[in-house]
């Protein structure tokens, strides 16, 4: 991969963590999948600016969706390279000590403890790596200028 195609990146990602809206969605999904009414209950935003946020974290690479009907869950992707994936994992060890971040944390589980599911044992919570790895070259399907970006939920749902 050429340099200037690892810096796009790489600058892309930072932008993508460089707001404290995003800041606090990852925080909530860091160890989950969460649907978009949960991140408005949770945190006080409305539907459109949680939606738009996390579109801008899809289009990074960061965060996939999987659709349920008519609702949109999403969870932290689990086919981030290497640097990524380390970058997150120091991230999240960092959100741990921040107040208005667990705040945030225990506010979900209160609202949604009635909801959650157990992990069964089979099933274990996927962890980010803790130690770096070789460098893997990502793979595309297209071409990086033709992947497609998706703005909102209501596109997609309309498309």
């Amino acid at each position: 991969m050429n340099p200037e195609t690892i810096l796009s990146g790489t600058a892309s990602l930072f932008l993508a963590l460089g707001d404290k809206t995003r800041l606090r969605l990852l925080n909530l999904m860091r160890d989950r999948e969460i649907c978009v009414s949960s991140f408005t209950d949770t945190l006080g935003q409305s539907q459109p600016l949680i939606s738009r946020h996390l579109a801008y974290l899809r289009n990074s690479g960061i965060v996939e969706a999987r659709r349920d009907g008519k609702w949109m869950h999403y969870s932290i992707s689990p086919n981030l390279d290497d640097n990524t994936g380390r970058l997150l994992f120091e991230l999240f060890r960092w959100m741990e000590g921040e107040e208005v971040l667990r705040l945030d944390r225990d506010k979900y589980r209160e609202a949604h403890q009635s909801h959650a599911v157990p992990p069964t044992p089979e099933k274990k919570p996927r962890v980010l790596p803790t130690r770096p790895r070789q460098r893997r070259e990502p793979t595309y399907e297209k071409q990086p200028e033709e992947i497609s970006v998706h703005h909102n939920e209501l596109e997609d749902f309309l498309l």
